[in-house]
């Protein structure tokens, strides 16, 4: 099964570098990055688009961008930390190191809400105390205080998922309460600094104002994007104000797994096991939350991670805990598929790993790379991949490469039979390719009778 993945990996790689230049023109997106992790290792690392768009900067793997809520894992492993130690229980009430929290409604009490429910949401809390997403203007610790009121509790405690930056930036003042250190240095000894994580700040500032991206705003009607400022978060950098890349975000998944001892760099298996157990739905489909971790499902395999989202990116980072497989993807938008992608990474290893005999079994395409490249009809435009025995065509516009696709299997030398997936389609005839003289690349494609001409690199 191991060698199985590493081959799906590999297949999907393939289809990665094909789909995603294309797929970020058709979602607009600026830049990304994306990385893979398997068994600790990153073992594809790429940047698609522009870190800056004016002055046409590539985006690589090395270039950062704000993780924004992916922020609330890292201060989960810091509580954790700290449980260990013995200076933090998870039962604790929060006005044992916070006695300036209190707020209070007919309903609740914020002297009944524990550290376990703020990290997995369930303490009622409102999202945000101030504007701060909108005008840029986070709180310090005393903009922090100054916003709990009795509206700071919108639901009773432990009734309901109710998610809340405000929660997690009250942890980060329990951090510094509980180990003496601000939460910016207590991170960065005890997990970026352990971890050698070499572009990642919990919080934006002049140092690494040069590693990051421009984040940009929306499509809008009539107006073209704009770069927003970079901004420091403040109190609320243990909710959503941390920097990162993939090489580094590789390090820290491949410290989250539970499959390797040498992944407990950071905390014990145990601590990981009930971090990353379902604590409460959240009420999105088939979606769950953990401690500081979402929990979800992708193709019947359980994945942990979280996304984040800021003015101008949108990110995610996604962990198979059972096969060790991770995906990264960061964008500088914040309107973009990020998530999708992710996911339709997920997807397309796991197709390649439950589906084997459809699609790695077989004799080798020679040559395969003069079938493989983008063709354009009037109705739309195809991508078409090599995977070894056959081919793959999709449209650069899906999320999921494969699970979406049509298979092309080879029956003669220019002549594949097209296994779609709608029967509105082309399933049961052929799709063949036209070479002209001389030329080592075919020229175009017939779908059936439909004629796609191939465009240039």
């Amino acid at each position: 099964m191991e060698k199985d993945y590493a081959k799906a990996i590999s297949y999907t790689t393939r289809i990665v570098d094909a789909w995603l230049p294309w797929k970020i023109q058709y979602d607009r997106i600026p830049g990304l990055a994306v990385g893979i992790v398997h068994n600790g290792k990153l073992v594809y690392q790429k940047g698609f688009g522009y870190a800056d768009v004016e002055s046409k900067l590539s985006v690589t793997p090395k270039t950062c961008f704000r993780i924004a809520s992916i922020s609330k894992t890292f201060t989960t492993v810091s509580i954790m930390q700290l449980v260990e130690q013995g200076k933090i229980n998870l039962d604790d009430r929060v006005q044992k190191y916070l006695p300036w929290f209190k707020a209070q409604t007919k309903d609740s009490d914020s002297s009944n809400i524990t550290i376990r429910q703020v990290l997995s949401h369930t303490a009622g809390l409102f999202r945000d105390g101030t504007p701060h997403w909108e005008n840029d203007k986070f709180p310090d610790l005393a903009g922090l205080k100054k916003s709990i009121s009795k509206k700071s509790i919108v639901f009773e405690n432990l009734t309901k998922f109710k998610y809340s930056n405000f929660g997690f930036a009250l942890l980060g003042e329990v951090i510094k309460k509980a180990s003496g250190l601000d939460y910016g240095e207590y991170v960065n000894k005890n997990i970026i600094g352990r971890l050698e994580m070499e572009r990642t700040a919990p919080d934006y500032n002049k140092e690494n104002d040069d590693w990051l991206a421009k984040g940009y705003s929306r499509p809008i009607p009539n107006k073209e994007r704009e770069a927003y400022p970079h901004c420091a978060t403040k109190a609320y950098a243990s909710a959503g104000g941390f920097v990162s890349n993939v090489p580094d975000l590789a390090k820290y998944l491949a410290a989250v797994s539970l499959k390797r001892k040498e992944a407990n760099a950071l905390v014990s298996k145990e601590s990981k096991k009930e971090m990353l157990r379902e604590y409460w739905p959240t009420g999105e489909e088939n979606e769950s939350y953990g401690l500081g971790f979402d929990i979800y499902k992708i193709e019947k395999r359980k994945i942990v991670g979280h996304g984040g989202g800021f003015a101008g990116f949108i990110t995610q980072i996604s962990l198979d805990v059972e096969n060790d497989i991770g995906v990264i993807t960061l964008t500088n938008t914040n309107d973009s598929t990020c998530d999708l992608i992710n996911t339709g990474i997920f997807e397309m290893i796991y197709k390649f790993v439950d589906e084997k005999s459809k699609y790695g079994e077989g004799k080798k395409i020679p040559n395969q790379d003069k079938f493989e490249g983008a063709y354009r009809a009037r109705w739309d435009d195809t991508i078409i991949v090599g995977i070894d025995t056959n081919l793959i065509a999709f449209e650069p516009k899906t999320n999921s490469p494969v699970k979406d696709g049509t298979l092309l299997k080879p029956k003669a030398k220019y002549k594949f039979l097209m296994e779609a997936k709608s029967n509105r389609s082309w399933p049961g005839e052929f799709a063949t390719f036209i070479f002209e003289r001389g030329e080592k690349q075919a020229a175009k494609v017939l779908f059936a009778t439909v004629p796609s001409k191939r465009l240039e690199d």
